[in-house]
């Protein structure tokens, strides 16, 4: 049998995870008589593509490298991976290092393309520690190979405790790949530096081709933007809470864009230490139902801190120095008034992201705000509110590794904000909307928008586009929280409407409470917005995420409708609190006999006459204000 020269040659190619596809490899060959190649794809947390000697800076000049193979009956199962059998594995490449030398490819045999691991002495945690490392052949009595690799970039990695710009790695594990292949310990700043490969296995019929090692970014990183749309004020001067405790007396004061938490598990913290165990969740299913497994050997990572906080924040807020009226001369900046470009907090440096440790369980995370109103007509008439809460439920604050979360909070007409610093007293007026928005991911865009009120209702749309419009026609879902605990009752007291016309969520609010009429299935308010009864599904238990795979909810705290294209829609959530009724009277002159004339219509101002003859004039309609609270969501589709 020909020797055949295994050959580590990686090409390394760091590329975006935000909202662009993998950049395809760019081998120097695919084939070198026979010869193992390693075509290695890297995915970073930066929307630049880093090639060559630019990516092997980014991941030290290094990674380590597990590689596995041995025999299984892929005829009758070609679909098997070798690491879901526990017998017949053989270690190939025990945490060998491979190492860039810039202008060295195709000096050795086992070089080319500026990568080699030949001639290094193996470290920890290889078992061979000591020993140098040599030069692989293919071995044809196997059926396959398995490769995972890893890299702590400009960390240090030990096998130790580690210290500062340290990260403590230990060897990787076939056999147990599926819920550990290997841990990385250290702190969150050492830790945001490492990358992780997903698992490739080549079948014996791939020998000879390239192997493609692909690398993502452990770290998450997150984004928060503000923008308002009340009509007749422009906003200045948001502060945020650092903590539900504070009083609204004390008010917001912290001039950083700031989330935090309040659940007691560990899951609901913000991870700064701790060890993350890296496995393989589908490794050894059907690799061809990626309907079923679109994750086929893709890496997962699980967090075990040893220390936390509840409190993450993301930088000053960027204000804009214009808005949409009579402008200032004294450089007042506001926020933006666009989704499309929002006010984001952060450095402009960085596209304002901040990194962040990864957790795939996910915690329900909270702003809370003040913010001062000021009058568009110039005449400096400002109002502030205090207190303005909104909360993103967990299923779409799951961090995942190497995914970027964009969060935009939107400053709108409905508002669970006081417009003192008396909690006794009525809450809103001058509303706020937190639209959360999560997008540029890896490959996908996940976008939620969450309205700031009580309570707070939660809409996404897979795959939805970070644009002026909310969304587009298709599967909308809806989830509502009141102070942080999910609703589970949406398919007694949730409803959907489409809308007559555009309204916000207080002119919902105002036709719900306040009807000139009803018909089958439609409500007419007194503001001539006209709410059409539409059918949504709470009882369905799947959400899809973006990543192809489902994220379970239980029956009822989640529904899902189809929304068509350029349609307004109301999700209204009945809180049960009814308030006195109140009674309005308008006085009406008409020139033409309105619809339903006279039911609703008097000859005097109180209301006791009832008209009959219809003439032009004056008249009297009466009103009923049901002062119902509902939990209001109005969403827009493009």
């Amino acid at each position: 049998m020909k020797k055949v020269l295994f050959y580590a040659a990686a090409i390394v190619m760091m590329a975006s995870c935000t909202n662009e596809s993998v950049v395809g490899d760019v081998a120097k060959s695919t084939t070198t008589d026979g010869a193992i190649v390693f075509g290695t794809t890297f995915q970073g947390t930066t929307r630049a593509t880093h090639v060559g000697a630019d990516a092997a800076a980014l991941l030290n000049k290094e990674f380590t490298v597990g590689g596995f193979k041995g025999t299984y009956d892929y005829t009758a199962d070609p679909n098997e991976n070798l690491l879901n059998v526990t017998t017949a594995t053989g270690t190939v490449f025990d945490n060998y290092i491979v190492k860039w030398g810039e202008n060295t490819a195709a000096t050795t045999e086992s070089n080319t393309s500026d990568w080699e691991y030949v001639g290094y002495t193996a470290v920890a945690p290889s078992a061979l520690s000591g020993n140098m490392q040599s030069i692989k052949y293919w071995d044809y009595t196997a059926t396959q190979y398995d490769f995972i690799a890893y890299s702590t970039g400009t960390a240090t990695a030990v096998t130790g405790d580690p210290t500062s710009g340290q990260v403590k790695v230990t060897a990787i594990t076939p056999t147990t790949a599926t819920t550990s292949a290997f841990t990385l310990t250290g702190a969150a700043a050492d830790l945001e530096k490492c990358f992780i490969s997903d698992m490739v296995t080549v079948y014996k019929p791939d020998f000879q081709k390239e192997v493609k090692l692909t690398f993502r970014s452990l770290a998450s990183k997150v984004r928060i933007a503000l923008y308002e749309t009340i009509p007749g004020y422009s906003v200045k001067d948001v502060k945020f809470y650092t903590d539900a405790t504070t009083t609204l007396a004390d008010g917001g004061s912290a001039t950083e864009a700031s989330l935090f938490t309040t659940g007691g598990e560990t899951k609901d913290k913000f991870y700064t230490a701790g060890t993350y165990t890296v496995y393989y969740p589908t490794i050894g299913k059907d690799k061809s139902n990626t309907t079923t497994y679109p994750d086929y050997n893709q890496a997962h990572v699980r967090f075990t801190p040893s220390s936390s906080v509840t409190l993450k924040q993301y930088g000053t807020l960027n204000y804009t120095a214009t808005k949409d009226h009579k402008e200032k001369s004294d450089g007042t900046i506001w926020v933006a008034r666009s989704a499309s470009t929002p006010s984001y907090a952060g450095i402009s440096g960085n596209n304002y992201y901040t990194i962040a440790m990864p957790n795939e369980e996910g915690t329900v995370l909270e702003m809370r705000i003040d913010y001062t109103l000021e009058s568009i007509d110039g005449s400096g008439e400002e109002i502030k509110v205090h207190g303005a809460t909104a909360f993103v439920p967990a299923i779409y604050a799951a961090w995942k590794s190497n995914f970027a979360y964009t969060y935009i909070f939107k400053i709108s007409d409905n508002t669970n904000g006081w417009t003192s610093t008396v909690d006794t007293d009525p809450a809103g007026l001058y509303p706020i909307t937190f639209d959360a928005v999560v997008a540029e991911t890896e490959d996908y865009k996940q976008s939620t928008i969450t309205n700031v009120a009580t309570p707070s209702i939660t809409a996404y749309q897979k795959g939805r586009a970070l644009t002026a419009n909310e969304f587009a026609a298709g599967d909308i879902y809806i989830q509502v929280i009141t102070n942080g605990t999910l609703k589970n009752d949406l398919g007694t007291n949730g409803q959907l409407y489409s809308l007559s016309r555009a309204a916000t969520e207080a002119e919902v609010m105002d036709a719900l409470n306040i009807q000139t009429g009803t018909g089958t299935g439609t409500i007419t308010g007194r503001n001539g917005l006209v709410l059409t009864e539409k059918t949504s599904d709470a009882t369905i238990t799947k959400v899809p995420g973006e990543d192809g795979n489902d994220i379970t909810v239980t029956a009822g705290t989640a529904a899902k409708f189809a929304a068509s294209a350029t349609t307004y829609y109301a999700y209204v959530y009945d809180t049960g609190t009814d308030n006195a009724d109140t009674e309005y009277t308008t006085a009406v002159k008409l020139t033409a006999q309105p619809t339903g004339w006279p039911t609703g219509y008097y000859t005097d101002e109180a209301c006791t006459t009832a008209a009959t003859t219809y003439a032009d004039g004056t008249y009297y309609q009466k009103y009923t204000n049901l002062n119902k609270v509902y939990g209001v969501k109005v969403i827009k589709v493009q």
